[in-house]
């Protein structure tokens, strides 16, 4: 299996001209990996966890009005769309209501945009394995279609910084087997997921949705944890990722 992962982060990082995303990539063999992380994983296999399997989750809810703050200091309209620098999120990010302020990605720090949140950036650097952190925004009528994630190798928390009013129109939608959990966004909670289930998001209000969005690896025994490591090297060095960073780049000078 890791000489698998090697050969997939391998190609990943190869600068494809045809810019496949790493979904495509790595489609044939996601199952069989997915079965040996879980096998190694702490965790069980669910939807929606107790955000307290994660200690540090603590902390951000500690310190979810000062992350607030920050992160209301930086209006919508100066927060590029996902779409816009991230062209491989494809048609779930068509929607340029759909917007990301990044702070880290793939081990990439986004200094430009730390010195603009440094409360929330310094509260981000005590959370082990991140992936990705950023602010994201749902601007008013915006929508994600239903989707999933590329691998069980992750874990994503939503810290709920700014919800709208009319809580019942603005929500995630996750299927567990025939199940839907339905679930809006309160300020200061925290939802913790396994985004390979299939989930989908509206906005369907006059009003913003911010939330701090974190993204980090699955917690798992050896040699799950290194198959994973791996893993996010060749995604850190994949076009996908430096995509992103040219973009982002781009837009800032």
């Amino acid at each position: 299996m890791l000489s698998s992962l090697k050969k997939i982060a391998s190609n990943i990082s190869s600068g494809d001209p045809k810019k496949k995303t790493i979904y495509h990539r790595t489609k044939k063999i996601r199952d069989a990996l997915d079965r040996y992380i879980m096998k190694h994983s702490f965790i069980q296999d669910q939807a929606i966890f107790d955000p307290s399997i994660l200690p540090w989750t603590r902390l951000l809810q500690n310190n979810w009005t000062l992350i607030r703050e920050e992160a209301l200091n930086i209006r919508a309209e100066d927060i590029p769309s996902l779409g816009e620098i991230s062209p491989d999120h494809g048609r779930i990010a068509a929607d340029r209501r759909w917007k990301s302020f990044f702070l880290e990605g793939y081990g990439y720090k986004r200094e430009e945009n730390r010195q603009r949140a440094p409360m929330t950036s310094s509260l981000i650097d005590q959370i082990p394995d991140v992936c990705t952190a950023s602010f994201s925004v749902i601007e008013p009528g915006g929508h994600i279609p239903r989707h999933r994630g590329m691998t069980k190798g992750m874990l994503n928390c939503h810290l709920s910084l700014k919800t709208p009013q009319d809580r019942d129109n603005c929500w995630i939608q996750l299927e567990e087997g025939s199940h839907l959990h339905k679930l809006p966004w309160k300020e200061g909670d925290i939802l913790l997921f396994d985004d390979t289930y299939n989930h989908e998001v509206w906005n369907n209000t006059n009003e913003e949705r911010y939330i701090l969005f974190v993204q980090v690896m699955r917690p798992c025994r050896p040699p799950a944890s290194w198959l994973l490591k791996t893993f996010f090297f060749g995604v850190r060095h994949s076009r996908f990722v430096q995509d992103i960073r040219r973009n982002l780049d781009k837009r800032n000078a």
